[in-house]
């Protein structure tokens, strides 16, 4: 096995194994209990995370919002078909607790979301938002070796490319057209999502970051304690005051 061939081992073993339990743990437990909210969560997928969102805040409440086809069956979820780049289908100050859980780098309207989210926010109400960093080292050192960021390998293709490090695999689309709804349009740094949130008149509270380099465990957790603009991914809250 190449040098390289180990790198991406070890990036996959990482980024698939402690950081994403890392990241769900961290992301839950800024969830707030507050029996009988209402949770809003834009890019719900099948709701399988939102479940545990809406455990972790006991919200009797709970809303998913997704662009593609909805889920079947029985479900304590109500799930609601939109294009969350559009104006949001929700009246003004309807829920406490408004999830966006990696669904912001695939927007193209980044400004417009947060504006409906805080919108649709009760006053006092909290978003939560977990997302890609464009400022992570791996990045950063993509860009100086002339290659394409490690975030934004996939899209223009139904494999990755221009990123000869790139990890992960292919998916399969016949149909071009979907490619944008699949690949991350608008990558944020750590101070891109400050900036935004304060510019759309939320109050950031706190901002945390997970994953580092392609370390594992307590070195990463470290190095993102000592150093969150440039860890992999980040988690921010920020309240409608």
């Amino acid at each position: 096995m190449s040098f390289v061939q180990l790198l991406k081992k070890q990036a996959f073993k990482v980024f698939s194994g402690d950081w994403t339990k890392e990241e769900n743990e961290t992301f839950i437990s800024l969830i707030e209990t507050n029996p009988g909210c209402s949770l809003v969560d834009l890019g719900s997928g099948e709701g399988r995370l939102t479940k545990l969102f809406a455990k972790k805040a006991k919200a009797t409440k709970v809303v998913g919002v997704e662009g593609g086809p909805l889920p079947k069956g029985k479900s304590a979820i109500t799930f609601v078909r939109s294009d969350i780049n559009h104006k949001l289908p929700f009246k003004n100050g309807q829920f406490d607790v408004v999830i966006s859980h990696f669904s912001l780098e695939h927007l193209y309207n980044t400004g417009l979301f947060l504006q409906e989210s805080r919108r649709i926010l009760k006053k006092g109400g909290y978003m939560l938002i977990a997302t890609d960093n464009l400022a992570n080292w791996m990045n950063v050192a993509a860009l100086i070796m002339g290659w394409q960021p490690f975030v934004s390998t996939y899209g223009v293709s139904s494999r990755m490319l221009g990123n000869p490090m790139a990890v992960g695999g292919s998916f399969i689309v016949k149909d071009l057209s979907l490619l944008g709804l699949l690949s991350h349009n608008k990558v944020l740094s750590y101070q891109m999502i400050i900036d935004a949130l304060k510019e759309y008149g939320f109050e950031v509270e706190d901002v945390r970051g997970i994953g580092y380099l392609i370390f594992g465990g307590w070195i990463s957790k470290l190095l993102c304690r000592l150093d969150v603009r440039h860890s992999h991914l980040l988690i921010a809250k920020a309240r409608k005051n």
